[in-house]
C-alpha cells in the first residue's frame, strides 16, 4: 500500500487571486509606489512527508480526504495545522503529523516573501499491495515507452490541475500532473484499467481506459471542483501600509453582491462612510460631501464618470478589474485636488495561458470580454457593453390618443488593454477607454392642448481616453509613469435651454519609490492635469448646495460661448519610516497649483499630511492621521458667466483616529472616529467686483465653513470557500454655515445613520445565495410653507422655511441574489436572479407639489425590480 501525496487545493495557478482578510487593510495603491497586496507567487512544496496508511482503514480498504487549513510562514515553514473537514478512521491524525513536517518555498505578495494561509487536502487512496519483484540477478529490462499520457484540467475553466495525482489503483501506478496539468505513464499493461484523478478541493474523477498493442492512449480529464468559483483565493497576513483607513475589494469577493447586478464598482456604496444616493443611483457621497468633492481613479489617473445614467452599471467592465481601493479620508499625498474620498480602480493584466472569453446578457444590457496572449510577452484584453432599453421601447407602438412620448435611453462602453513585458523588470501597457450615454425625451402635443408640455429633453455624456504606462520594478527602485490624452463631452438641451461642454484632457503622472532597507522608503512624484474646453451655454444659473428648487421660468438666462482652460500642476513627496517593529510613520506634503482662464492671479496650496499605524499585538492595531486637503473650483464655478475665476480652493483639515482587531485571518473589525473642518466653501454672492475697469457680478465667493464628524464601523468576514460578507455602520453629521453669523444647517447629503449587512454563501451543486439589507436616514429637505403668484410669469413661487430643516422618511430595503452555476467541460454558465427591493418598500426620494403648492405627496423611487441574467465564460 502507498499513500497518495497531498496536494494544495487552492494555489493552482500563477495568476491566483490574493484575498485580503482585513476589511481592506491591504497595502495601498500600486500607483502610490507601494505594494498592492497581490499574490505574485504561490507557495511551492519542497519537502513532503508521506503519512502512514492507518491500519484499521487499510484492513477495511477505506479511502478518505482530510481537509486542513495550514499557515505557512514567510520562510516556508508550516506554523499551524487545523482540520476543517475530518475523515475519521485515523486519517486525520496521520495527515496532520505528516503536514507539520512539510517545507515550502514561501509565497510572495508583491514579489516579497509573505505568510499565507491556505486550504490543503490530504487524500488517502487504497491500493492493493503489489507483488515484490523477483531478485534473479538478471539484467534490468529497458525502460518501456510511454503508452498513456494526457492532461488534468479543471472542469469549466480548463485551468491546469497542478499537483493532481493520476492513479491506476489496480496496478499501483501513479503520476503527478506538472505545471500544465500534463502526466505520462510508461509500460501500462494491455487491457482495460480504472483511472483515478484526485486533488484536494475537487471531486474524485473515475473512468476506465483501454490500452492496446502499439498505440499510445491520450486523454484529457476535466475534474469538477467541489465549490466552484472561477477565482482562486488565499487568506494572507496583513502587510504594513500608509493609509489610515483603506478598504480593498477583490473581484472574487464582490462580483455577486445582491442589488449590484454583478458590478464590482457599485459595491463601494455599501462601505462605511458612504451615504445612500437618491434613487439608488450612481452618486458617491463620502462622509457627507458632495459627489464632486470625491475622486474616481483608474490605475491612479482620474476618469470623468464612474457610472452610466442612473447608476445602473459602471463605465468599466468588472471582468477586467483586479481590485478596488476605497479611501474615505486622511489619504496620502499621492492623491490631491479633492476634499472628499478616493475610489481607485485597479485594472488587471490579460491572462496569458490561452484565449479566454466571457459573454453576459441581462434584461437591460449585454457585455463581452475576450483576452489572451498575442506573443510570449504581449497580451491583450478587449471588453464592450451596450444597453438595449431603447431598442425594446422602439418596438412599442404609440397610442392614437394623448401625448406621444418618445424615449431613447442608451449607453455603451468599451475597453482595450495591451500589456508588453520585453524585460523582466519592465512593463509597458496601452489602454483605451470609451463611454457614451444618451437620454432623449420628446413630447408632442397640439399647441392648443397644453403648450407648457411641449418641449424636449436631450442629454448626452461621454468620454474617450488613451493611456500609456511604463513600470520599472527594481529591488530598491520602482518607477511608474503614465500619460493620458482624451476628451469629455457633456451636452443637454431642455426646450430653449442648452449646454455643451467639449474638453480635451491631458494628464501626466510620474511616481518614484526608493527603499533603504526595511526601515525607510522615500516616495514622490508629479501629477499634472490639463483641460482645454469649449463651452456653449444658454441656461439658468445652476442651483448650489442647499438651494431649494425654484421654477426655471423665473431665473435669468445666462449665456457664454468660448474656450476655457484649467491647469492643475502638483508635486508630492512622502517618507515611510519603520523605526521599530509594528510602527509605521508616514509624513508627506503635496503642493498644488490652480490656473483658470480669465484668472488674474494663479492660486496654489501646500498640504502637509501625517499618518501613523502601530501594531500593539498580532491582532490589535492603532491608527491615526491628520492632514490638509484642497479642492479647486469645478465645473461652472471659475467662469465669468456663471461664477468667479478668482475663487480660491476649498480647504479641509481632516483628523482620524481608530483601531483594528483581527482575531483570525478571516475576520476583521475596524472602527474609526473622524472630524473634517471645512472652510473657504464656495457660496452664492450678490456683490460686484471690478474687472477690466468695470463692475461685474461676483456671483460666487469663498464664504462658507463646514464641519463633518462621525464614527465608522466595519465587521468583515473574508471570502474563503463558501462564505463572505460584512456589516458596515456609519454615524455622522455634516453641517455648514454659508455666511458669518448664519445658522448652521445640514448638508444636502447628510445621513445620520447608514447600516448595511451583506452575506453570500456557496451551496452544493453550483448554487449560491446572497442577501443585502440597508437602512439609512432620510436626506434633508426644505419644506414649502406657502406660495405667491408672480404676475410677470403667471406662475406660483414657493415660500420655503429654513434650509434643510426637515428630513425625509428613513430608507430600508432588502435585496436577494440567487446564482446557479452550470459547469461544462470547457466552459461555464451562470444563471442569476438579482431581486432588488424584495418586499417592495419604495423609498421616499422627495416631495412633489401641485402648481400652486397647496397639495403635496411623497415622490417615491423604484418598486421591486427583478433582473434576470446569464453569463457564460470559457
Amino acid at each position: 500500500m502507498k499513500t497518495l501525496f497531498a496536494v494544495i487545493s487552492l494555489l493552482v495557478a500563477a495568476g491566483a487571486w490574493a484575498q485580503v482578510p482585513d476589511g481592506g487593510a491591504a497595502a495601498p495603491d500600486a500607483d502610490a509606489g507601494v505594494p498592492t497586496g497581490v499574490l505574485t507567487k504561490p507557495p511551492v512544496l519542497l519537502r513532503q512527508v508521506e503519512a502512514p496508511y492507518p491500519p484499521d482503514a487499510a484492513a477495511q480498504q477505506l479511502e478518505g480526504t482530510v481537509v486542513m487549513v495550514i499557515d505557512i510562514s514567510e520562510t516556508g515553514a508550516v506554523t499551524n495545522v487545523e482540520v476543517s473537514q475530518p475523515a475519521g478512521h485515523g486519517f486525520d491524525e496521520a495527515a496532520v503529523e505528516a503536514v507539520k513536517q512539510f517545507q515550502f518555498e514561501p509565497a510572495e505578495v508583491d514579489d516579497v516573501p509573505a505568510p499565507v494561509r491556505i486550504q490543503y487536502a490530504y487524500q488517502f487512496v487504497f491500493r492493493p499491495v503489489a507483488p515484490a519483484p523477483l531478485e534473479d540477478g538478471g539484467v534490468a529490462a529497458p525502460e518501456a515507452p510511454v503508452n498513456f499520457s494526457g492532461r488534468a484540467l479543471e472542469r469549466g475553466t480548463r485551468k491546469p490541475l497542478v499537483g493532481a495525482e493520476v492513479v491506476l489503483p489496480e496496478l499501483d501506478l501513479s503520476a503527478v500532473a506538472d505545471g500544465e496539468g500534463r502526466f505520462a505513464f510508461r509500460g501500462v499493461p494491455l487491457g482495460t484499467h480504472e483511472v483515478l484523478v484526485v486533488l484536494g478541493g475537487y471531486d474524485r474523477f473515475r473512468t476506465q481506459e483501454t490500452f492496446t498493442e502499439g498505440r499510445e492512449t491520450q486523454a484529457t480529464y476535466y475534474v469538477q471542483k467541489r465549490i466552484f468559483s472561477p477565482y482562486e483565493t488565499v487568506v494572507r497576513s496583513d502587510r504594513e501600509r500608509k493609509e489610515v483607513t483603506s478598504t480593498t475589494l477583490q473581484v472574487a469577493e464582490v462580483q455577486r453582491v445582491p442589488g449590484t447586478q454583478g458590478d464590482t464598482l457599485k459595491v463601494v456604496q455599501n462601505l462605511p462612510g458612504v451615504a445612500r444616493p437618491a434613487f439608488n443611483g450612481g452618486d458617491l457621497v463620502i462622509r457627507g460631501t458632495s459627489p464632486q468633492e470625491s475622486g474616481v481613479f483608474l490605475d491612479g489617473l482620474r476618469i470623468p464618470l464612474l457610472y452610466h445614467f442612473g447608476g445602473l452599471t459602471s463605465v468599466y467592465n468588472s471582468d477586467l478589474l483586479e481590485a478596488l481601493d476605497y479611501l474615505p479620508g486622511n489619504f496620502s499625498a499621492y492623491y490631491g485636488n479633492i476634499t472628499g474620498g478616493v475610489i481607485n480602480v485597479r485594472s488587471r493584466e490579460p491572462r496569458m495561458d490561452r484565449i479566454h472569453g466571457t459573454v453576459g446578457v441581462s434584461l437591460v444590457e449585454s457585455s463581452a470580454v475576450i483576452e489572451g496572449p498575442i506573443t510570449e510577452n504581449l497580451g491583450f484584453a478587449v471588453g464592450g457593453r451596450r444597453s438595449y432599453i431603447d431598442l425594446v421601447l422602439g418596438v412599442i407602438p404609440e397610442g392614437e390618443d394623448g401625448p406621444s412620448l418618445q424615449v431613447a435611453p442608451r449607453y455603451y462602453d468599451a475597453q482595450l488593454k495591451l500589456v508588453w513585458k520585453p524585460l523582466s523588470r519592465h512593463v509597458f501597457s496601452l489602454q483605451g477607454l470609451t463611454s457614451r450615454d444618451r437620454l432623449a425625451l420628446v413630447f408632442d402635443r397640439p399647441a392648443d392642448d397644453d403648450p407648457t408640455v411641449n418641449g424636449n429633453l436631450d442629454v448626452t455624456t461621454g468620454f474617450n481616453q488613451l493611456r500609456l504606462r511604463h513600470e520599472y520594478k527594481g529591488e530598491a527602485l520602482r518607477l511608474d509613469t503614465q500619460a493620458l490624452v482624451g476628451d469629455t463631452l457633456v451636452e443637454f438641451a431642455i426646450g430653449e435651454r442648452n449646454l455643451r461642454i467639449h474638453s480635451t484632457d491631458l494628464n501626466l503622472r510620474s511616481t518614484a519609490e526608493l527603499s533603504f532597507g526595511d526601515v525607510f522608503t522615500f516616495a514622490g512624484g508629479v501629477d499634472v492635469a490639463t483641460s482645454l474646453a469649449h463651452v456653449n451655454a444658454r441656461v439658468q444659473r445652476p442651483p448650489r448646495e442647499g438651494e431649494p428648487p425654484m421654477p426655471l421660468v423665473t431665473e435669468e438666462l445666462l449665456t457664454t460661448d468660448g474656450d476655457f482652460t484649467q491647469f492643475f500642476p502638483s508635486a508630492w513627496v512622502e517618507g515611510r519610516w519603520r523605526p521599530v517593529k509594528g510602527l509605521l510613520v508616514v509624513p508627506g506634503v503635496r503642493a498644488e497649483g490652480y490656473v483658470f482662464t480669465d484668472q488674474e492671479h494663479a492660486k496654489g496650496s501646500l498640504d502637509p499630511r501625517l499618518a501613523v499605524r502601530y501594531a500593539l499585538t498580532d491582532a490589535w492595531t492603532l491608527k491615526g492621521g491628520v492632514g490638509v486637503y484642497h479642492s479647486p473650483p469645478i465645473q461652472d464655478e471659475p467662469s465669468i458667466a456663471f461664477g468667479n475665476p478668482e475663487l480660491r480652493a476649498k480647504r479641509s483639515f481632516q483628523y482620524g483616529l481608530g483601531a483594528e482587531w483581527q482575531p483570525l485571518p478571516e475576520w476583521f473589525v475596524s472602527s474609526e472616529v473622524f472630524y473634517n473642518d471645512l472652510d473657504d466653501l464656495i457660496v452664492r454672492s450678490d456683490g460686484l467686483v471690478e474687472r477690466d475697469g468695470e463692475l461685474v457680478p461676483e456671483r460666487l465667493k469663498n464664504g462658507g465653513v463646514g464641519r463633518i464628524y462621525g464614527l465608522e464601523l466595519l465587521v468583515r468576514r473574508s471570502l474563503t470557500d463558501r462564505l463572505f460578507g460584512w456589516i458596515s455602520y456609519t454615524l455622522s453629521r455634516s453641517e455648514r454655515r454659508d455666511a458669518p453669523g448664519a445658522r448652521w444647517r445640514k448638508f444636502d447629503n447628510d445621513q445620520t445613520h447608514v447600516l448595511t449587512a451583506i452575506a453570500s454563501y456557496k451551496l452544493p451543486r453550483g448554487w449560491e445565495v446572497g442577501a443585502r439589507f440597508r437602512f439609512a436616514s432620510g436626506n434633508p429637505t426644505t419644506p414649502v410653507v406657502g406660495s405667491v403668484r408672480d404676475d410677470g410669469t403667471d406662475v406660483f413661487l414657493p415660500l420655503y422655511t429654513a434650509v434643510n430643516s426637515r428630513r425625509l422618511p428613513s430608507f430600508n430595503q432588502l435585496d436577494i441574489r440567487v446564482d446557479k452555476n452550470f459547469v461544462f467541460d470547457q466552459w461555464t454558465l451562470d444563471v442569476y436572479l438579482d431581486l432588488t427591493n424584495v418586499y417592495n418598500n419604495a423609498a421616499v426620494e422627495g416631495i412633489a407639489y401641485n402648481y400652486n403648492y397647496t397639495q403635496s405627496a411623497w415622490f417615491e423611487g423604484l418598486p421591486i425590480l427583478p433582473i434576470l441574467g446569464v453569463k457564460g465564460a470559457f
